[in-house]
């Protein structure tokens, strides 16, 4: 990057973000990633590398052409795994000590993104249960994502900040179950050994790989929504002292009688608790919930493998957490509250698709198409988590990420511009006077965004 640049306030700020990212990379790869994700959060609408390139790229730096930054998509050697780690570890640090015994939430989901043309890798036609384009199918490609979401504090509230942490692109014979499992466990080994996790996800997820990751590692906890036809046992009866093996399990439960529905909740009733699974062999917290008794297409299950007793939080923390139920049943429906979080998955979804051109992509490659979703994701972190990294974007804490990827971007665009005037001029006095008299100009006026 020619020297000028750095002088920015902004871009030095995202460069200093940014920086652990670069460690791994050479420095005409870290420059070209750096150049990509200012592009990236600065131009509002994105329709492809080419547009980047034309609109951002070629102006910051001429002497790269356009097809450094297609390599560097589907050619470059990045670790997405590492990269995915760092966003890890820069959330778990803007957790303020105050916040710390709050849990922490990983949280998956997959989401499908139609494309319109075959030659994509990996194009193929899946079934939508959502029917966002009025049919059953949808032609284009499926991503298994992951977002991480930690407490924070803003204007002295709690809030939870959820980013995403990366994508995968699931092919034909992939399983997204390990897909999901995959990124799950390098994310968690990002995590301090002394912090757990919380994994939530709908009732797709907890079987398979993701079943034995959460049995096998003892910082990932699970709460998830499954299917209503899950076999659920009573706890085991106690020693009869009689010969022969103790029994593992007690009687079948059946979740329309066997659950007393005691609390409710908006419309819903609400029943728990503990049970036997085939999915875990040790005992999970179940609750169930409906809002016709009377019929049982109206149920739903969650599974807590963490018991309400084993989340140390006091009455105060309690009710910041889940203002919303009644004080005596806020231990008792706890796990059922944290369920709650999983929403802000689709939260993401909706955003990067809607406002950062989650779709747009005209890269062919599978390679190519993954770190493009990939790239966004960081680009996305960064806005969300850069003001509670550096102290001077303190008051864009509360702010949409829409609002501050316009701002910050607004920011990079004047900068961007000034130095690229101050080049095109060749007495040199000049040149200084004005950097300096921008320079000055950006300091007092640096709180504009």
């Amino acid at each position: 990057m020619n020297p000028l640049y750095q002088n920015g306030l902004t871009i030095k700020s995202l460069r200093a973000y940014f920086a652990p990212y670069f460690a791994e990379m050479t420095r005409p790869t870290a420059d070209n990633f750096f150049f990509l994700l200012l592009a990236i959060i600065s131009i509002q609408g994105i329709q492809s590398i080419r547009f980047l390139y034309t609109w951002f790229l070629k102006r910051i730096n001429a002497s790269r052409h356009l097809n450094s930054y297609y390599y560097l998509l589907s050619e470059g050697k990045i670790s997405r795994s590492l990269l995915n780690q760092i966003t890890v570890r820069i959330a778990l640090s803007c957790i303020p000590e105050e916040c710390s015994n709050y849990p922490i939430f990983l949280i998956i989901d997959d989401t499908l993104q139609p494309k319109y043309g075959t030659h994509f890798e990996e194009y193929q036609l899946m079934f939508d249960h959502a029917c966002h384009n009025g049919s059953n199918y949808l032609k284009g490609h499926c991503f298994v994502g992951l977002v991480i979401s930690v407490p924070v504090e803003v204007e002295g509230k709690l809030r939870y900040l959820s980013v995403p942490v990366g994508y995968r692109l699931r092919s034909k014979n992939e399983n997204k179950l390990e897909l999901a499992a995959n990124m799950v466990e390098q994310a968690i080994q990002a995590f301090p050994k002394e912090t757990k996790a919380i994994l939530l996800c709908d009732s797709w997820y907890p079987k398979g790989a993701i079943r034995m990751l959460v049995s096998s590692d003892s910082q990932l906890e699970l709460i998830a929504n499954v299917r209503v036809d899950t076999a659920l046992y009573d706890l085991p009866p106690a020693p009869t002292g009689k010969r022969g093996r103790p029994a593992k399990k007690g009687s079948v439960l059946n979740y329309q009688t066997d659950f007393e529905l005691h609390t409710q909740i908006g419309d819903y009733m609400v029943g728990t608790r503990k049970v036997i699974t085939n999915l875990f062999p040790d005992p999970v917290y179940a609750t169930v919930t409906t809002y016709n008794s009377d019929s049982a297409s109206s149920y739903r299950i969650f599974i807590s493998t963490i018991m309400p007793e084993d989340i140390l939080l006091n009455d105060h923390e309690l009710e910041i957490l889940c203002p919303e139920l009644p004080e005596a049943d806020r231990n008792r429906l706890l796990p059922y509250c944290l369920y709650g979080f999983r929403w802000a998955i689709e939260v993401v979804f909706y955003e990067q698709k809607t406002f950062w051109s989650f779709g747009k992509y005209m890269v062919r490659t599978k390679n190519g198409i993954e770190s493009y979703v990939n790239f966004l994701a960081i680009a996305y972190s960064c806005v969300q988590l850069l003001p509670f990294k550096q102290e001077k974007y303190a008051h864009l804490r509360g702010e949409s990420s829409q609002v501050k990827k316009q701002l910050i971007g607004m920011a990079i665009q004047q900068e961007v511009f000034f130095y690229t005037f101050v080049l095109s001029i060749e007495n040199r006095i000049n040149s200084l006077a004005l950097i300096k008299a921008f320079e000055q100009w950006i300091e007092k006026k640096h709180n504009f965004l």
